[in-house]
């Protein structure tokens, strides 16, 4: 299971952004989350994507998806560890190891898969520039089984 934010904002015209979209898309993505966990009866793993925009998380996420019907994947910038937490806690409530995948392209590569994407899903480059320098690293210490680097 592929779940994203982003997923929650598309519309027919495009993905359309506000405070009260973005606020609803994050609880549908908990909503989801706490689903897919539930179901997945333990058998699962749950791999937390971190990482700027333009990073390549949702093409690993993709990827990731066909080949393995088991993964849970949060696909976010899940920039700070506090942010992680509930996704983590929520693992653990049902015994599913969680994974980080820590996207670690330059930022000049963000830049540019970002500013060749269609203009409703670019993030504002100064925004993309704020969360790669908040960026911090994800850690076992945290309650990751382990930290996968891409």
């Amino acid at each position: 299971m592929h779940i994203n934010p982003d997923h929650f904002l598309q519309t027919k015209a495009g993905r359309v952004l506000g405070e009260e979209r973005n606020v609803a898309a994050w609880a549908q993505c908990h909503t989801a989350l706490a689903a897919a966990l539930e179901g997945s009866g333990g058998d699962a793993t749950l791999f937390v994507l971190v990482g700027a925009q333009g990073s390549g998380k949702s093409t690993w996420a993709r990827a990731k998806v066909a080949e393995d019907s088991t993964a849970i994947i949060f696909d976010a910038i899940l920039v700070k560890r506090i942010e992680r937490a509930p996704l983590l806690a929520a693992a653990a409530m049902w015994g599913v190891p969680a994974v980080a995948v820590w996207f670690r392209a330059p930022l000049e590569t963000c830049l540019a898969r970002n500013a060749a994407r269609p203009a409703d899903e670019c993030a504002d480059e100064s925004g993309l520039r704020n969360v790669f320098a908040a960026l911090e690293p994800p850690s076992v210490e945290e309650g990751f089984a382990r930290i996968l680097e891409i």
